[in-house]
């Protein structure tokens, strides 16, 4: 008996021994915790590292805005060691990432799956610099194309002018500029709902993703159908953090990073965008309105220079976006 109380505590001291040497990293997400992303891609990529590390790490969830409730600020929890990896997305602080603001052109990328291995191709190109270099990169991806969400029916360009619009980055902050609207930014997904219903906008550049996740379908009445930019999105890590782990947590962290992140993360976000399109057309009463080619050459038209702005106001602006055109296409073609 003695022999089998001493067996049974010496692996009651080895497992605690295991838990208590087991690395934590926050993983902050701005999402509630049911929300599409954070349910179905950001917790079940912890549960495969943690598996992966085989003891050596805890990677938890901190869903919701718990470690920081602005997502504006999600960049700066990583910077400040607040949090060790978050979902960020990079309009949300403007000069930051800001190569990856060609994501945000009109009628460049189709959709979340080709946007993120494009992003993705960019990043292993060298083409992404700066702030990029900066993290240890978990996933660069794209939202599914934004289009028109609003109070109020706009079918043409011209219908646009005037009006107090927002959008989730400054390149489509431009775009909304060039339609002689007025451009509205600082407002974020979890505040959306009620700028719009309080009127202190028309509308704005979204996908049925955001719009069912903050609850923007009750408040708007149409929805104008057309690719006029992604959102580009990443998932950052303290690089510190990330060189201070054992070599064992770094490669769980790596099996699932990078490229297989990026592209399961865009597949995954265009799927629940087709969902969400579903439910929210049917929950809610708005008016879709999905233009002809005629139409959709007029809008084209009418934010062209978008891409000739964007070229000429960033260094190899050019050559940037004759990549990106080519990764687009690559992917498209295989996607």
């Amino acid at each position: 008996m003695k022999l089998r109380h001493f067996l049974i505590a010496t692996a009651a001291v080895v497992a605690l021994g295991t838990t208590a040497t087991a690395e934590i990293l926050r993983f902050s997400s701005f999402e509630p915790p049911v929300a599409h992303v954070t349910k179905n891609v950001l917790t079940p990529w912890a549960e495969k590292v943690n598996a992966a590390a085989d003891g050596e790490l805890d990677v938890q969830i901190f869903p919701g805005g718990t470690l920081g409730r602005n997502p504006a600020q999600q960049l700066k929890l990583v910077e400040d060691g607040v949090a060790d990896i978050a979902w960020v997305i990079p309009g949300y602080t403007p000069g930051r990432f800001d190569q990856g603001t060609i994501g945000e052109l009109p009628f460049l990328v189709p959709n979340g799956t080709v946007g993120a291995e494009a992003m993705w191709s960019m990043y292993e190109q060298g083409l992404f610099t700066g702030d990029y270099e900066k993290f240890k990169l978990i996933g660069i991806m794209t939202s599914f194309p934004n289009a028109v969400a609003s109070t109020v029916e706009i079918r043409t360009p011209d219908d646009m002018k005037g009006l107090n619009f927002r959008a989730p980055g400054p390149t489509m902050l431009g775009a909304i500029n060039e339609l002689d609207a007025v451009p509205v930014g600082g407002i974020t997904g979890p505040g959306l709902a009620e700028a719009i219903s309080r009127g202190l906008i028309s509308g704005t550049f979204s996908q049925f993703g955001a719009i069912e996740t903050f609850r923007v379908g009750e408040t708007i009445n149409y929805y104008l159908d057309l690719p006029l930019g992604a959102t580009p999105m990443l998932i950052v890590m303290n690089q510190a953090k990330y060189d201070s782990l054992s070599d064992k947590a770094k490669a769980a962290i790596d099996q699932y990073s990078g490229k297989v992140f990026s592209e399961d993360f865009g597949k995954s976000f265009d799927q629940n965008v087709a969902d969400a399109r579903t439910r929210v057309l049917a929950e809610n009463d708005i008016n879709l309105i999905e233009p002809d080619d005629a139409l959709t050459q007029q809008w084209k038209d009418a934010l062209a220079v978008s891409t000739t702005e964007w070229i000429a106001g960033h260094e190899n602006g050019q050559a940037i976006y004759d990549a990106f055109v080519a990764a687009i296409e690559k992917a498209s073609a295989t996607n």
